[in-house]
């Protein structure tokens, strides 16, 4: 099968350097039975992914679901059998699915939870900064899948993603703090990572021995789902979100 995965922002928004990094931690994915190709949103949005706040502005949310609907839409015209949009925002899934779009449109948050509620165990997410408006879509996420109860809440690193790679060892030290303040709400798993965290600076395995805890690969998890649309044949419009609509 083929999948064409996005990066949540147009060329020359992330710096050279961390652009190239993340489209060969996306195109790794592949095997080989599955093709990964990689396009970046077809406009800027206004929405950058790279430093400063994990959360967009709400003016910016709309141009890059519709961005991202228009790359989902030419993904299907071109031949693909997934359109999978990287970063934890799940950028334009819902919309592209809304639009029509006949090829699974697979997100990585949503994955990763549906992931934790085939396990049946608590989990906590962990963000860059963790603003109130963050905590709350996740929380909302969370509930429209059928795990909120699973859901403990979040934690958060406290640190821009744009110094990710010079603070690395701070980073590592963070995130088996935030694993701490995890177990103590009830958590079993970490369930949703930020992409920069993992496995952009660091495998899930690394973050794991490192934590005591087990860590979701959401970029694992969503390129599997989409495969596993791809090969049971189901179409994806009988996917219903939120659970009890």
């Amino acid at each position: 099968m083929k999948i064409l995965c996005m990066l949540p922002a147009a060329k020359g928004v992330y710096p050279d350097e961390a652009e190239q990094r993340r489209f060969a931690l996306m195109r790794s994915y592949a095997n080989e039975s599955t093709i990964i190709d990689v396009d970046y949103m077809p406009q800027d949005s206004g929405f950058s992914p790279w430093g400063g706040s994990d959360e967009p502005e709400v003016r910016n949310v709309g141009l890059a679901n519709k961005f991202a609907t228009e790359l989902a839409r030419m993904a299907e015209s071109g031949g693909y059998d997934a359109f999978c949009p990287f970063g934890t925002l799940d950028i334009g899934v819902i919309e592209a699915r809304n639009a029509g779009v006949r090829i699974p449109v697979v997100g990585q948050a949503e994955t990763s939870m549906l992931y934790c509620g085939l396990m049946g165990r608590r989990f906590a997410s962990c963000s860059y900064i963790g603003s109130e408006k963050g905590r709350k879509r996740i929380r909302e996420h969370a509930t429209s899948l059928g795990v909120g109860e699973l859901y403990v809440g979040p934690t958060a690193i406290g640190i821009p993603n744009s110094e990710y790679p010079k603070r690395r060892s701070e980073v590592l030290e963070r995130f088996v703090d935030c694993a701490r303040e995890a177990r103590s709400l009830g958590a079993e798993v970490m369930g949703l990572v930020a992409m920069s965290i993992c496995p952009t600076e660091f495998s899930a395995k690394e973050l794991s021995e490192a934590c005591g805890m087990p860590v979701v690969d959401a970029l694992a998890a969503q390129i599997s789902l989409a495969e596993m649309w791809h090969r049971t044949g189901l179409p994806p419009e009988l996917l219903r979100i939120p659970r009890n609509s």
